[in-house]
């Protein structure tokens, strides 16, 4: 899963309270765009960062202002100068302002004025422990200059690893000893999801990795078939899609054939579309059935929460209103939308996993929430970033009963890894805190109780910048692997980090496989 820079505060509008007594700003703020999301409290952000975002969302408000900025470093006015030409590309900014200037004073200073000067830290925990037992480094005949790494995917049955590479547009395959297999170019193409049915292989093209072209649907699903060790007859099943971040094949209608559900990320604009097929040929229809307009759909995943028997659709939104929503299958055709849990704009929401945390056959949900790119170019932390499991009570109420703090959490892999009988977590940050010598971008939750943790990390990891993990058994032994995989772009390094990141371009590595070593073999020996 990729949310792919920008998340949270995109379309840019301030929420709705309730509380009576409120000064003007505070009013004002909740005025304008009260439709998109929850209220936005000062202290969630310091006020270095409100005075870049709060110039960001004056162009949703028709107010160009950069007199707020004076002072800031060329780079930090790139970016907002290169948000304010996309907000226009995408028609968002209104003619008229929608404030007078005195109100548009009176929003920013409440914001400013009641805003901490430093991020408020996130709560207390144990420092993860360096382990290098359970997992060792395995080398891979595979290398790459400034690695933007958008898929690694283990394909378990035919023994491969697949690698993608943004930058060089490169699709890779590796076998079971990670030595070089086959090497398919793929000029234009930007990988970011794969799905290996027998001697098929599915890919996602996302279009537009980093948002370049706004409005525009580059996006593609793409068919290859495996012949002889090698894939062929690649195919292109699905075009015009808007950077879509995620699919999934499922029957939904119980007619023995798998419908396609994509997740339009898009830029400004986005879906969560169906995709059914045509009766006779079995090929994807081209005219989606839309289930939400909105955009940020980072991940959408099926399981049937009310026991009907029809597959349901609970969907990660990672835009303006960022929520966990469950899609009641009717069962006709049609869905029922529920928000199940919602965040603030500033969240970030980046990865959500399906898993049965007490044994009791009700699907738990596990969200992440670690997207830096939607507030400004500083990598600010955010105190309520990182991992949280959400047990599930029935008839659709969920409850969190586990936080584990992560600045920058972006993706995450669900597995028994130790083979204890219980389910770990294995985590990465993109947008970790970069002060620290050992940067917590690589965590273990090795769950040593109900629903306790002990955190890990692995040392071979601090050298690298992780967009992309995947687990699966690759050598067949029986336990699963880890591969992650780097992606040496310069967003929220270039202000306060340039040195640490010029050095992680030179020295970092583009992927690398954690091979699990709770078995010996293929006998089942623990070791």
């Amino acid at each position: 899963m990729l949310p792919f820079l920008c998340s949270g505060l995109a379309t840019g509008c301030f929420g709705q309270d309730a509380e009576p007594a409120l000064s003007e700003g505070r009013q004002l703020a909740m005025q304008h765009c009260a439709s998109c999301h929850r209220f936005t409290e000062p202290d969630l952000l310091p006020k270095k960062s409100w005075e870049f975002l709060l110039t960001y969302m004056g162009f949703f408000l028709g107010v160009v202002d950069y007199r707020y900025l004076d002072g800031s470093t060329e780079r930090t006015m790139d970016v907002i100068t290169a948000r304010e030409e996309f907000v226009r590309a995408a028609n968002l900014m209104p003619e008229q302002p929608l404030l007078t200037e005195d109100q548009w004073r009176s929003l920013r200073e409440y914001y400013i004025s009641n805003a901490p000067f430093d991020p408020i830290p996130q709560e207390p925990k144990p420092d993860p422990v360096e382990d290098s037992d359970l997992f060792r480094v395995r080398k891979a005949q595979y290398r790459s200059e400034a690695a933007i790494t958008s898929l690694v995917h283990i394909d378990e049955k035919n023994g491969f690893l697949l690698v993608h590479d943004s930058g060089e547009e490169r699709l890779t395959v590796l076998d079971r000893d990670l030595d070089f297999h086959d090497r398919h170019p793929a000029p234009g193409v930007f990988l970011v999801q794969a799905l290996a049915r027998d001697n098929e292989l599915y890919l996602l093209n996302i279009g537009d990795l980093f948002a370049s072209e706004i409005g525009q649907s580059f996006g593609e699903l793409h068919i290859a078939r495996l012949l002889g060790a090698v894939y062929i007859d690649l195919k292109i099943l699905l075009d015009g899609l808007h950077r879509p971040a995620h699919f999934k094949l499922a029957d939904l209608d119980r007619d023995g054939q798998e419908e396609l559900l994509v997740s339009n990320f898009g830029d400004y604009t986005g879906n969560l579309s169906v995709y059914e097929r045509e009766e006779k040929t079995g090929n994807f229809l081209p005219e989606p059935r839309i289930l939400s307009a909105e955009p940020g759909i980072v991940k959408s995943e099926t399981h049937d929460f009310n026991g009907d028997g029809f597959q349901d659709i609970v969907a990660l939104m990672s835009a303006a209103r960022e929520n966990v929503s469950i899609f009641l299958n009717q069962g006709d055709g049609s869905f029922t939308r529920h928000i199940v849990i919602e965040g603030h704009p500033s969240f970030g929401y980046t990865g959500l996993v399906l898993g049965d945390f007490n044994g009791d056959d009700k699907m738990d949900l596990i969200t992440l929430n670690g997207d830096n790119g939607d507030s400004d170019p500083y990598n600010t932390l955010k105190r309520d970033q990182g991992i949280r499991i959400y047990l599930n009570r029935g008839d659709l109420q969920f409850v969190e009963t586990y936080f584990y703090p992560m600045y920058g959490v972006y993706g995450a892999e669900l597995e028994d890894f130790d083979l204890d009988g219980d389910l770990d977590i294995a985590a990465i940050a993109f947008h970790p805190d970069f002060n620290p010598d050992k940067p917590e971008n690589f965590v273990f939750l090795e769950q040593t109780g109900p629903l306790v943790f002990l955190p890990k990390t692995h040392p071979a990891t601090y050298s690298g910048r992780w967009l992309t993990i995947d687990s699966g058994d690759l050598d067949g032994d029986g336990d699963k692997d880890i591969v992650l995989g780097a992606a040496y772009s310069p967003v929220g390094m270039m202000e306060n980090h340039e040195d640490k990141f010029l050095q992680m371009v030179e020295e970092g590595p583009p992927l690398i496989f954690l091979e699990n070593q709770s078995r010996e073999g293929n006998d089942g020996v623990m070791e």
